[in-house]
């Protein structure tokens, strides 16, 4: 999915909840918040939508340590990791879950949390109706940073260190310092996610500020497991629903893709045909009106000479009139009109017109008797051509 939710889970209910939305198209994030505590949880349903929730979770619940397996023996060994491990563990093996991770050569990393404590993680997404496939320990999405032992970032009131591909801890800041004191890495820096004073002696390397939240949603995919595994690996029927899901957002994402071209080429097209009227009212205008040399609403500029010229309220018998004069100024386009009067007591325009000669307004003249009753006034020729009067009322 091009967007998804990302949540961190602290062990505790009543610790702050951190969320992001992140697109991965993007690489960003959408929106951000802090939850109270696990009892505000469902408050996210609307914005997971339906779809699974990326879960982390507090790797201070988690215990991270490695067994030796050789290589012919994995098969056997993993199954024996509970009594691999039950020396070194502090709770009875049967309450404890075990995840092994990618192994490098005879060492196999192992991550241990109780059983209560995933359940109690999915006790809470459970009743806020947020479904989830995958839960990651929080430091296994820190990214990693070639040639430095530790990566460190601050989340809320915990510090955040990962070691390696899948070993950490989660502190407070406080205890940074002895961190330092204890440190068994040598001189190799360490990577800062978060401006940090760092130890006497150690030396940082500042990574990209962004939010913590962003860092942990853009790592969680390279994370080297999930806890969700055994008896807590996600059904089959929520698999089924997760890709039912998927496939209905990409539904609605195509028919919402359509409706908006659609819908922006009605727009378009809407636009270009008032662009086109527009044009053609403005060229009327003109013919009628040569010298106005401002038009910024031809029909209500209209309108106005209409009052001027004593119009009063016979404006839309003038319009009609204007209207079936217009192809009689199209079939000659030398004539211009240089003013009107209309009197609408007598259904009459009086047109005083201009041309290149007499013969141009006579054939306007018998253009216009096909529609109108015209009176030809006095005709006056100069050196730039000929001007007169014509007045045209309806037929009746």
């Amino acid at each position: 999915m091009s967007e998804r939710l990302v949540v961190r889970l602290g062990s505790q209910a009543q610790q702050p909840i951190p969320w992001v939305t992140w697109s991965e198209q993007q690489q960003g994030v959408i929106s951000s918040g802090v939850l109270p505590d696990a009892s505000a949880l469902a408050s996210l349903a609307e914005r997971a939508g339906g779809r699974p929730v990326e879960v982390l979770v507090d790797s201070s619940a988690i215990t991270f340590t490695s067994v030796t397996i050789p290589a012919k023996a994995q098969r056997q060994a993993l199954k024996a990791l509970p009594f691999m491990l039950e020396d070194t563990l502090a709770d009875d093996v049967d309450e404890l879950h075990f995840v092994p991770g990618p192994r490098y050569g005879d060492q196999v990393p192992v991550a241990v949390v109780r059983h209560q404590q995933i359940k109690q993680w999915q006790q809470w997404l459970e009743a806020a109706e947020l479904p989830c496939t995958r839960m990651v320990p929080d430091i296994l999405a820190l990214p990693r940073v070639a040639e430095t032992e530790l990566s460190l970032l601050q989340l809320e009131s915990q510090l955040l260190l990962r070691r390696g591909e899948m070993a950490g801890e989660v502190i407070d800041p406080e205890w940074l310092g002895l961190l330092g004191t204890n440190r068994d890495d040598g001189a190799q820096p360490w990577a800062l996610f978060t401006p940090l004073a760092l130890p006497a002696g150690v030396e940082g390397v500042e990574q990209a500020l962004e939010l913590p939240m962003q860092q942990l949603a853009a790592g969680f995919t390279k994370a080297p497991i999930s806890l969700l595994s055994g008896p807590y690996a996600p059904s089959k029927e929520l698999g089924n629903a997760v890709k039912l899901w998927a496939k209905v957002g990409i539904a609605a994402s195509v028919l919402l893709l359509l409706t908006m071209v659609n819908s922006g080429l009605q727009i378009n097209q809407l636009q270009q045909q008032r662009a086109e009227l527009r044009a053609e009212q403005e060229r009327i205008y003109r013919g009628l009106f040569p010298n106005e040399k401002r038009i910024v609403n031809p029909r209500s500029q209209l309108q106005a000479k209409v009052r001027s010229l004593g119009g009063g309220g016979g404006s839309t018998e003038l319009f009609a009139m204007l209207k079936q004069l217009q192809p009689s100024f199209q079939a000659s386009p030398e004539v211009k009109p240089q003013g009107l009067r209309f009197d609408a007591s007598r259904g009459e325009i009086r047109l005083q017109l201009s041309g290149k000669d007499f013969a141009q307004i006579e054939q306007f003249s018998d253009s216009v008797k096909q529609q109108f009753t015209v009176q030809t006034g006095a005709l006056n020729n100069d050196d730039n051509g000929v001007s007169g009067t014509l007045t045209v009322r309806a037929k009746g």
